[in-house]
C-alpha cells in the first residue's frame, strides 16, 4: 500500500493508458502522501459540502414530495407567479398554494391548520367531542372549516384596510359572506349588532407566536402594529412569488465569490492530474462557466420563464462537473492500491446513502406528498 501511495516520477504513460502525463511540470502523484491526503479530504469535504447543499435547496425551493426542485419550482421561484391583483405580502402568502414551502418565499396558509401549534391537540379534542365511525376524517374536516374561517377572517381584515383601532381594540365585524362560516369559538364575538372576531388574538396565536423574540421567526418580528404594517401595504401591480432583488443579489454574491473559490481550487487541483489535456481544457473550468451562466439565467428569468427553466439544467452541469472533477483528481493521485481502496469507500458511502434514502428520504418525501394530499380533500 504504501508502495502504491509514494511519489511516482513524471513521464509519459504508457500504452493503452487512460492517462497521459505531461512532458514536464508537476502532477498529483509527484506530490508527497501528507500533501495528497489533504488535497483528498478536502475534495471529500467540498462533495459532502455540496450535498449539504443540495439539502438546503430542497427546504428552501423544492414543492413538498420533490427532492429537489423542479422546473417550475424555478420559475416560481426566479420568475415568479404574479396574482391578478396587488396584494400584501400577508395576504399573498395566506393565499399562496399548501403545497409550497412553509415560510416566506412560499406559503403561511398552514399557519392555520397543520404547522399551527395546537393542530395536533385540537385534533384529539375534537375527537372526543365526536361519536360513530371515521372519527378522525370527520374530526380534521371540522377542524379545517374552523381553521379556514379564521384565515377568511384576517384576510378580510386586510382587504378592508387593516386599521390599527380594530387591532389594538381586538375586534374586526366579519362581513356579511362570513359571518355564517365556522370559526374557532375562542376567537368568535357574538355580542353586538354584528358578529365579529378577536383578531389581534387571531393575529397572535397563527403569526406572532412565531414571528416574536425567541420564537421560530424572531428575525421578522410581528409583535407590534407598525411591525406588521409594512407587511400589510400591497406591493404594486409586479408584486409576485419571484425571490426579492435583495436577496436575489445577496445569493449571487455568495455564489460568486464562496463557490467560485471552491469550483476553481477544485478545477485547479484537476489541472495538475495525468489526464489529457483536452480533458482538462474541458473539465476544470467547467463548473466556473456552468455557474456564471446559471447565476446570468436567475436575473434573466426576471423577463422571461424560459430562463428560470433553464436553472434547473446549468445548475446540473454544474454538479457533474463538480463530481468529475472530485472523484477524476482523487483517481489520479494513487496507485493501483489506493485506488482500490477510494473504491471501498465509495461503494461505502454509497450504500449509506442508499439506506438513508430508503430509511429517511423517501418515507419523508412520501409523507410529504400525503399531507399535500389530505389538504387538498
Amino acid at each position: 500500500m504504501s508502495e502504491a501511495l509514494s511519489p511516482v516520477p513524471a513521464g509519459p504513460a504508457s500504452s493503452g493508458s487512460p492517462e497521459s502525463a505531461p512532458s514536464s511540470g508537476l502532477v498529483l502523484r509527484q506530490l508527497p502522501l501528507p500533501a495528497r491526503l489533504v488535497l483528498s479530504v478536502f475534495l471529500i469535504s467540498v462533495g459532502v459540502g455540496y450535498i449539504a447543499a443540495l439539502v438546503q435547496l430542497h427546504f428552501q425551493h423544492a414543492s413538498p414530495g420533490n427532492l429537489l426542485p423542479t422546473p417550475q419550482d424555478a420559475v416560481r421561484v426566479y420568475h415568479g407567479e404574479k396574482p391578478p391583483r396587488p396584494m400584501s405580502q400577508i395576504e399573498r402568502l395566506l393565499e399562496a398554494d399548501e403545497k409550497l414551502k412553509f415560510n416566506g418565499s412560499g406559503q403561511m396558509r398552514t399557519a392555520f391548520s397543520t404547522d399551527s401549534k395546537d393542530w395536533e391537540s385540537a385534533l384529539e379534542q375534537r375527537k372526543l367531542e365526536l361519536q360513530g365511525e371515521n372519527l378522525e376524517q370527520r374530526a380534521e374536516a371540522a377542524l379545517r372549516k374552523e381553521r379556514e374561517g379564521e384565515r377568511l377572517a384576517l384576510l378580510a381584515w386586510i382587504r378592508a384596510g387593516a386599521k390599527k383601532n380594530e387591532f389594538e381594540a381586538d375586534r374586526f365585524d366579519l362581513p356579511p359572506d362570513l359571518r355564517d362560516h365556522p370559526l374557532t369559538p375562542k376567537f368568535k364575538i357574538a355580542n353586538g349588532p354584528t358578529p365579529g372576531v378577536k383578531i389581534f388574538s387571531l393575529f397572535k396565536a397563527r403569526c406572532i407566536t412565531c414571528h416574536k423574540d425567541g420564537g421560530k421567526a424572531s428575525g421578522y418580528p410581528l409583535e407590534t402594529f407598525e411591525q406588521i404594517q409594512p407587511r400589510l401595504i400591497p406591493e404594486g401591480p409586479t408584486n409576485s412569488t419571484a425571490m426579492s432583488l435583495t436577496k436575489l443579489a445577496q445569493s449571487t454574491h455568495v455564489h460568486l465569490l464562496g463557490f467560485s473559490m471552491l469550483y476553481g481550487l477544485t478545477g485547479l487541483i484537476l489541472a495538475f492530474s495525468s489526464y489529457p489535456v483536452v480533458l482538462r481544457l474541458i473539465l476544470c473550468p467547467l463548473p466556473l462557466i456552468a455557474q456564471i451562466i446559471d447565476i446570468s439565467f436567475w436575473w434573466l428569468a426576471r423577463l422571461d420563464p424560459i430562463y428560470a427553466k433553464m436553472i434547473s439544467y446549468t445548475g446540473g452541469v454544474v454538479a457533474i462537473g463538480l463530481v468529475l472533477q472530485i472523484l477524476l483528481s482523487l483517481f489520479n493521485m494513487y496507485g493501483k492500491q489506493g485506488r482500490m481502496v477510494l473504491v471501498m469507500l465509495l461503494l461505502g458511502a454509497g450504500a449509506g446513502a442508499y439506506s438513508l434514502k430508503c430509511g429517511v428520504v423517501d418515507p419523508y418525501l412520501a409523507a410529504q406528498k400525503e399531507q399535500v394530499q389530505q389538504a387538498h380533500k
